[in-house]
């Protein structure tokens, strides 16, 4: 009896059989040629093709979904193989399998196949389940990113990851990144594996799928121009390029025809001509992939068919998006398909290297009533501590004393740069020396605790020294956790808070966009008042001047430069509140958060001794912060260590 063969190519196999239901944008049996860019895609993951790994960052009304549908479809009938579906979340997935791998099966024709296994189903309903459907050959299991045990539980042929700039980095097991975990259920298929991963991205810092595409060939869908007959990407452009999308508004401001202006010769393209230059475009790679079998592909909105989005009504979601708060960060998403990049403010950098004094490192200028450290711990390939000492004084006041770095592994307590920092402190490091003489302890040293192994590293060596403590940045220690959004709301944050690890450590939990946001402010505060005074001719360093220096003003010695100060700068305040390094070094501003919640958490300390030996009226509960901090500071500068 002769057999056909099936289909070499997946858009051979689907087109004219899977038939698509009603309430599609063409229902009727599938015409791959009308989402003509989603065939090269489908083929590098036939049998046929050596590709191995496919990513597509991608915007939306693009048939991208049932672009993965198709090979699925394909690896359970003519060509039947191991599948995992991966989604973002379990609801993702739970929805994934309802609304489309049943519709799938249905549409192809092929329900009659499932609960049929050579994997040891003994039964058909054992076969056929919300979460794992066999059939002869092979099975699909459904999983997400919030179940790491799926992810390592069976070998895998053909791994499909939708949507996942909605996954978490990290599994929550801590196990490591998703994408490597799952991907490694496909390593005993060797050359004929196939990945493909498909999503809207999110943030630049952020999204995976931009990762993947990054890795890879980077290719773009080129169209020709239906005047000049030139190839070209179709781009959003804007008002001021002479290409990209075009609004023509009426007298009243209302959007009446929006066209596409070529990049070539400047000609206006219709709506309509899309499907002829969908039909004549071609993929074409735009840099060299990290590997010969892997590719990536990026594709926005503006490539729609006609009948499903079309121009007029992307440039309508623009301009309903330029007027939110957040529009333009989902328009860019889910319209044009790329991440979206934060814009944010940070400190000048020339601005902020003025504040520079004529103080030397290490020594402690008139003003400092109180010293304290905090130190980053860095693990890695090159491991090291980096610790900075600074001064407090009246009216948060604070001067850098010195920034110093200790190399070596961070793995072990008693050694390595663990044991040059203690040795540090043993050779009297912790003691710095005032103009009057005053010899200036540490009064309090934060350290940060980190994730994962170091963690326990970081207990152990606070463990050993008095007033050494372990924090942890929380970004914002809400008060109320139902709130959401990383914004600062004054009656509903704590600034720190401590919780017990166990019975000899204390762990202090720090709000540490609250402190970042403080020291930003510090800093420009800073230097307005500096540049306010150089313009009226004086001298900011003449003693009674000096004396006028705002609250919160920061000081640094002499010697520091560049390097600290883009440290100190390095991210950026979003309109949301948060901080973004954006691959930034950042060790020095975490050292300054460090510093100064350690501050705040020493006149605590301070306050709530001196409540107990003086019993003083003065430091009764009711007195707000600032005068306790005014009492305490009193008490300091009487007894300065």
């Amino acid at each position: 009896m002769h057999v056909e063969p099936p289909p070499a190519l997946i858009s051979q196999y689907v087109h004219g059989k899977r038939i698509l239901p009603q309430d599609t944008p063409f229902p009727g049996p599938m015409d791959v040629d009308k989402i003509p860019y989603t065939k090269e895609i489908m083929d590098c993951l036939a049998p046929s093709s050596p590709i191995t790994h496919v990513a597509l960052m991608k915007g939306v009304q693009l048939g991208a979904t049932a672009t993965a549908e198709n090979v699925i479809g394909y690896y359970m009938d003519p060509c039947p193989a191991p599948i995992m579906i991966l989604s973002a979340t379990d609801d993702a997935i739970k929805a994934w399998g309802g609304l489309r791998l049943e519709p799938l099966i249905d549409s192809l024709g092929i329900r009659d196949k499932l609960g049929l296994s050579n994997y040891n189903s003994k039964s058909r309903a054992s076969g056929d389940t919300a979460e794992r459907k066999n059939f002869s050959g092979g099975y699909i299991v459904l999983g997400s990113a919030q179940a790491p045990a799926k992810l390592r539980s069976f070998p895998i042929r053909v791994l499909i990851r939708d949507e996942i700039d909605g996954a978490p980095a990290m599994l929550i097991t801590g196990e490591g990144n998703f994408l490597d975990v799952s991907e490694g259920r496909t390593n005993s298929f060797g050359a004929i594996k196939k990945i493909f991963d498909l999503s809207t991205p999110t943030t630049l810092e952020n999204s995976l799928i931009n990762q993947q595409y990054e890795k890879g060939d980077k290719r773009k869908y080129y169209v020709p121009c239906p005047h000049c007959n030139e190839l070209q990407i179709l781009e959003f452009g804007g008002d001021k390029l002479l290409y990209g999308l075009k609004p023509v508004f009426d007298d009243d401001g209302v959007l009446t025809r929006v066209f596409y202006q070529c990049k070539h010769c400047h000609g206006e393209i219709e709506n309509y001509h899309k499907t002829e230059m969908l039909a004549k475009g071609k993929w074409k790679a735009t840099a060299k992939s990290y590997n010969g079998l892997y590719r990536s592909y990026h594709i926005s909105s503006l490539y729609s068919p006609v009948g499903m989005f079309s121009w007029f009504d992307l440039y309508q979601k623009y301009l309903e998006a330029k007027d939110k708060p957040d529009g333009m960060r989902s328009f860019v998403n889910l319209c044009l398909g790329l991440p979206y990049r934060e814009t944010g403010s940070r400190p000048k950098l020339k601005n902020i290297l003025e504040l520079t004094g004529t103080y030397r490192a290490g020594t402690v200028p008139d003003g400092v009533l109180f010293l304290t450290a905090g130190i980053d711990v860095q693990s890695g390939k090159n491991s090291r501590l980096e610790m900075e000492v600074r001064g407090h004084g009246r009216l948060w006041r604070t001067w850098s004393i010195c920034y110093l770095v200790f190399e070596g592994a961070v793995d072990n307590p008693l050694t390595g740069a663990w044991k040059k920092l203690a040795d540090f402190f043993n050779d009297g490091g912790n003691v710095y020396p005032r103009s009057d003489g005053v010899k200036m302890p540490i009064k309090m040293t934060f350290i940060d605790s980190g994730d994962g192994n170091g963690t326990d590293t970081v207990y152990q060596f606070c463990k050993m020294r008095r007033s050494v403590y372990p924090i942890k940045g929380r970004g914002v220690i809400k008060k109320d956790k139902k709130k959401t959004g990383d914004a600062i709301d004054t009656h509903n944050f704590w600034p720190w808070k401590t919780s017990n690890i166990d019975s000899e450590t204390t762990l202090v939990n720090i709000s540490t966009n609250y402190y970042k946001r403080n020291i930003y402010n510090s800093l420009n505060n800073s230097f307005s008042f500096l540049d306010k005074i150089r313009k009226e001719g004086l001298n900011p360093d003449d003693p009674e001047i000096y004396k006028l220096r705002p609250a919160g003003f920061s000081d640094f010695p002499l010697e520091y430069g560049e390097k600290y100060f883009n440290m100190l700068t390095a991210e950026e305040l979003r309109t949301d509140g948060s901080f973004h390094a954006g691959g930034r070094r950042n060790e020095a501003l975490d050292c300054a958060v460090y510093n100064a919640a350690a501050g705040s958490f020493f006149l605590s300390k301070l306050l709530s001794r001196l409540k107990l030996e003086l019993k003083s009226k003065d430091v009764a509960e009711h007195i707000i912060d600032d005068l306790t901090t005014d009492f305490a500071m009193d008490w300091l500068e009487k007894n300065p260590t």
